[in-house]
């Protein structure tokens, strides 16, 4: 894999254990490292400390690349740094709104009318049918499921955001794979909140530094 290219002043973003995105920037770069800003969300510090492991998103330009490393050194200074080791690997990825993760959870959804309001009454009376949900992001879900469905449909979509039931408003954007086995769907989220939306990336991020670390571990097993 090609060295990652770090910029000075490109933005980077770490993310903590609840899936809290905290911003800073590059600093300094050397050898085998890079110098970051005291990571910061609403005028917060991330208390970051020598061989913490690290879960970083790096934007360049248009692109955006997410790796895991470990804090190499903190420089306390003029401008306090924290020095991070550089990827052995990382992975590009797309807009956080639109980052997408692999998950494997249940959910349930009903066919409805566009104009329908979604609440505790109207959906009493709607008819659902259980779905499997293979990926997650701030806009949408992919389904697999053993019904039929059409690029269009307006659906009211329950499914499991870390440890509440939400309800959506949904629409099939894409019909994929079809079998005796199930039928697969993407969906897009629609009249959602951006409340909402921001507490669906954030529990896309706390999986995605899950997956992160995970994938860290078994490179430090690696010989």
């Amino acid at each position: 894999m090609t060295d990652l290219k770090f910029k000075i002043n490109n933005k980077v973003e770490i993310i903590d254990e609840e899936g809290e995105v905290y911003s800073s920037d590059v600093q300094d770069i050397n050898e085998d490292s890079v110098a970051i800003s005291i990571p910061i969300k609403d005028s917060a510090y991330l208390p970051l400390r020598k061989n913490n492991i690290i879960d970083v998103l790096y934007y360049d330009g248009n692109s955006i690349y997410s790796f895991s490393s470990s804090v190499k050194t903190r420089i306390s200074s003029n401008i306090p740094l924290i020095w991070i080791y550089k990827p052995k690997n990382y992975k590009k990825i797309q807009r956080r709104k639109f980052v997408r993760v692999s998950i494997l959870n249940k959910g349930i959804f009903a066919k409805v009318d566009r104009t329908l309001e979604l609440n505790k009454e109207t959906i009493k009376k709607l008819k659902f049918s259980k779905c499997n949900i293979v990926d997650l992001s701030g806009g949408g879900v992919k389904i697999r499921t053993s019904e039929e469905l059409e690029k269009g449909n307006i659906l009211a979509l329950i499914l499991p955001i870390d440890k509440n039931n939400v309800i959506l408003k949904a629409q099939v954007k894409r019909c994929g794979h079809k079998s005796s086995e199930y039928n697969e769907y993407g969906i897009s989220f629609i009249d959602i909140s951006v409340k909402m939306q921001d507490e669906i990336v954030k529990y896309v991020f706390a999986i995605m530094r899950q997956q992160m670390r995970k994938g860290l571990k078994e490179e430090w097993k690696c010989p």
